[in-house]
């Protein structure tokens, strides 16, 4: 049931990315005099159509995706005639690029306008009152209580748990003094930070100091900042987003980083009922970082994707000769079994991180 209640706001955000993306390649094709002839949301049978001056829009019924189709794209339409005006083979160089990138760039812009509009209206982020002690580290018998406040790492204000938590990793003090506010009462109070290993986000090891505290879960604080400022960090949020997945993709195909870790639309179904149920500005966070990674995969030079035809444009520009349309299209062909193959494998990994195959095998008695 918890599943089934997820299915709606990740219809939500999916049709968002989908939409947002492929508007990117239409009004580039317009824009450049290409003629599109279909504007789909979903691949298959169709759900629902309406037919403009020359564009059929579309909801079709498999909604992992979508594409735009404009005239004169393939070999095969041309019935051995040369492309004419509006035809997309006709387009000069320069514009068929336009039209590739077009639709990660209007990712891009959608993950920058969702981080800054999450800044601006502002989201509730932890305090740092202290909420209770684990066993085994050094602040529980350093003078600490719960609901102390603490306001300084080393001299340094802090005011968010992630600030607090940052300053305590990058000391290099072998003792760090925590200033704290215990209702109207400063005070200063030493603790030995405990340095562990422990794997980060890639699985590589990292040396972090805890001190062994967690945050009160009634003492978040809400941030919010004015416009330019939100400005600024919507920008390095979509940036640091793309270098990360950038890292994880390297890490993937290093083989530092197992298959298993990637998420598949069964993993951001469920992501995106966790985020409806939390509020608006936890949907908007999924929806940018989604449209972050989908426009870094877009851009991979894999056939199939745009990164793949903006590729064999880039060989065109040196070549000054286009790359045969025929093996074009058997390599666009071969791509799309990689990536439908590469589907399976993280649907895979969907149904076993959330124990579905397991509880299908159970249902059968296998």
């Amino acid at each position: 049931m918890a599943f089934l209640n997820s299915l709606l706001p990740a219809a939500v955000v999916l049709g968002l990315l989908i939409i947002i993306h492929e508007f990117g390649h239409f009004l580039a094709c317009r824009l450049t005099g290409v003629k599109v002839e279909k504007f789909s949301i979903g691949f298959g049978p169709e759900i629902l159509h309406w037919q403009g001056r020359e564009t059929r829009f579309s909801l079709s019924l498999l909604p992992l995706g979508g594409y735009v189709k404009p005239a004169g794209e393939t070999v095969g339409e041309l019935a051995d005639q040369e492309p004419k005006k509006g035809d997309y083979l006709a387009a000069p160089l320069l514009s068929r690029m336009v039209i590739v990138v077009a639709g990660v760039v209007m990712n891009y812009f959608l993950a920058f306008v969702l981080f800054s509009a999450i800044f601006l209206i502002g989201r509730p982020v932890p305090g740092t009152v202290v909420g209770g002690f684990i066993e085994g580290y050094p602040a529980a018998g350093s003078g600490l209580l719960v609901d102390d406040k603490i306001v300084s790492v080393d001299g340094t204000p802090v005011e968010t748990w992630i600030q607090m938590t940052d300053l305590l990793s990058a000391s290099g003090n072998d003792t760090v003094q925590l200033g704290v506010l215990r209702g109207q009462t400063a005070l200063e109070i030493p603790v030995a930070p405990k340095v562990e290993d422990v794997p980060d986000f890639f699985g590589q090891k990292i040396k972090v100091r805890r001190i062994g505290i967690q945050p009160s879960q009634k003492a978040d604080r809400f941030e919010r900042y004015g416009l330019l400022e939100s400005l600024g960090h919507g920008a390095r949020a979509t940036i640091s987003l793309t270098y990360l997945t950038h890292k994880a993709i390297y890490y993937l195909v290093m083989g530092k980083l197992s298959i298993k870790s990637m998420a598949g639309p069964v993993a951001i179904v469920s992501m995106s009922g966790t985020a409806a149920q939390l509020g608006l500005p936890y949907v908007m966070q999924l929806a940018a970082t989604l449209s972050v990674s989908l426009a870094v995969i877009n851009l991979l030079p894999i056939p199939a994707l745009d990164g793949g035809h903006l590729f064999f444009m880039l060989i065109e520009a040196v070549r000054r000769k286009r790359v045969s349309l025929q093996f074009q299209e058997r390599a666009t062909q071969a791509g799309f079994v990689l990536l439908m193959t590469l589907l399976v494998v993280v649907i895979y990994n969907d149904l076993s991180n959330l124990q579905a195959l397991d509880k299908i095998k159970n249902l059968f008695g296998f």
